[in-house]
């Protein structure tokens, strides 16, 4: 009996160990993103920075604006590069934007294509624009969004450096952004009113504040669950949802976000969000709202568990603010969590073009500067010429794929397109196991880039003419000789 005895407690210490160190991983990855390893962005060898950082201002009017754009450092392209276009005319009416339109023509003819040297500008006449008509849904209308409060705990320098993806569903909403910094105590040079400015010049309605001074520090996830009170106290007669994110917790619409809400009954108790893609996760946490997705809760929830949250914090088995939570709302309420479709975690590692390829229609995208990395901010921007037609699809012929925003993708082996069922997500992204079979499942195989596969993605996009520009790099090519060059393909969308 006494050796059973011994067991059970090694077990539960065993356990609690494992638990309070998912719990500090969990929490560093909150603040800092994970430590991915760099092995899995494939980046390869290339001089393209060196040829960007050498190339020499140029006198008025040598360059054209078209090639002025892409010579731009930060783009990184190669000092040759082979350059195409199309001129996207938008065909705006109430489509099923989840039908893969298939188009019997190319999106890019091999003759259509020039070399251009990016340090001289030197090039033959620049293909011409071939106009081309694509059915997209409906601008989303001017709406405000008063009724909304989001919330955020981080540090300053994660939330100075994130005003473009806020700005991009937030700015001009009327929506409101409280934000707990939570090195500002620590740090009294920090500027919260400077911070504030910066927000409110792209238009976004936020409050920043210091978290309350205590004896012993307070982990961020504390600071986290208990922006509900700091919400409430900001909240008027017109707040009916309270939302709780992360710092790189990315609503492509917040109009798309607010038709979900309106399909639940704010005047009661209520809680929507997502649990984790990964299966493990769910088995190791719980069911439970997984806040990168983005957390909401109606207004008359948050007031039953506001009373209880020092004990909520004290009591709370798991330690994060997802798990403070859980245990507030099981524990103080009868209400159950809504799994919202849509909303998405996204516990998902290195190359997540299966995921953005698929036709996929996410409300809201998470671990995006740390997990993996894609330009979301820009990828998402397209929103503002077609609505709801970001990630839209559209095949060409039997080897082009073109996902809005993400990436226009060759298939030149054998039959193309033919063999690929494209119902199905393409499982690219790690771990590949049977985690994600439940969320995204039945996953297809993943193709061999280069050889089956040839993905120009999205690098960068000029709003003001709205140009897409979608690069192949030299890089990714696995046979490179001396002579090859980045790839660019421009879409100019009419507006």
């Amino acid at each position: 009996m006494r050796i059973k005895v011994l067991s059970q407690r090694s077990r539960s210490l065993r356990l609690v160990v494992f638990v309070t160190l998912c719990i500090i991983l969990l929490t560093a990855s909150r603040l800092n993103g994970p430590s991915v390893p760099k092995a899995i962005f494939r980046v390869g060898k290339h001089h393209s920075h060196d040829a960007a950082r050498n190339r020499p201002k140029l006198p008025p009017g040598q360059c054209s604006p078209d090639i002025e754009f892409l010579r731009r450092l930060e783009l990184q392209l190669t000092e040759n590069i082979v350059y195409t276009r199309r001129c996207i005319k938008p065909i705006r009416g109430k489509f099923d934007r989840d039908v893969l339109t298939n188009i019997s023509h190319p999106l890019v003819r091999p003759d259509n294509r020039t070399t251009v040297n990016l340090t001289s500008c030197a090039h033959a006449a620049l293909p011409p624009c071939e106009p081309l008509s694509l059915k997209v849904p409906m601008p989303y209308p001017q709406r405000q969004y008063k009724h909304l409060l989001f919330g955020v705990a981080t540090n300053y320098e994660r939330m100075q450096n994130s005003l473009e993806s806020f700005a991009h569903w937030l700015a001009g909403t009327g929506a409101q952004l409280y934000g707990t910094i939570i090195d500002a105590n620590q740090n009294k040079k920090l500027n919260l009113s400077a911070l504030e400015e910066l927000y409110r010049q792209e238009g976004i309605v936020a409050t920043f504040r210091p978290p309350p001074v205590t004896a012993q520090p307070i982990p961020v996830e504390h600071h986290h669950f208990m922006l509900i009170r700091e919400l409430l106290n900001i909240s008027s007669d017109e707040t009916k949802w309270l939302g709780i994110v992360d710092d790189d917790t990315f609503f492509p619409s917040l109009y798309d976000m607010d038709e979900e809400l309106k399909r639940y009954d704010s005047r009661k108790p209520v809680w929507l969000g997502a649990l984790s893609d990964d299966f493990d996760s769910v088995k190791l946490w719980g069911f439970m709202a997984f806040g990168g997705a983005g957390t909401f809760l109606s207004a008359p929830l948050a007031r039953q568990i506001e009373p209880h949250a020092e004990s909520c914090l004290s009591s709370a088995p798991a330690q994060t603010g997802d798990g403070i939570l859980k245990h507030c709302i099981y524990t103080h309420t009868r209400t159950k969590l809504t799994v919202v479709d849509g909303l998405h975690q996204h516990d998902l590692r290195g190359d997540v073009s299966g995921l953005f390829e698929s036709g996929v229609r996410p409300l809201s995208i998470h671990h995006w500067k740390s997990w993996y990395r894609e330009p979301i901010p820009k990828m998402a921007s397209v929103t503002a010429v077609c609505g709801d037609c970001f990630l839209q699809r559209w095949q060409f012929g039997n080897d082009t794929l073109f996902a809005n925003g993400y990436s226009i993708t060759f298939y030149p082996e054998g039959n193309g397109l033919r063999d690929i069922d494209l119902s199905r997500i393409e499982g690219t992204f790690r771990p590949q196991g049977n985690e994600y079979d439940f969320s995204y499942g039945p996953l297809r195989p993943a193709l061999q880039p280069e050889t089956q596969k040839k993905s120009y993605k999205l690098v960068d996009v000029d709003v003001t003419h709205f140009r897409q520009i979608y690069v192949h790099r030299k890089s990714d090519a696995w046979q490179a000789d001396e002579g090859a060059m980045d790839e660019v393909i421009e879409l100019v969308w009419e507006v």
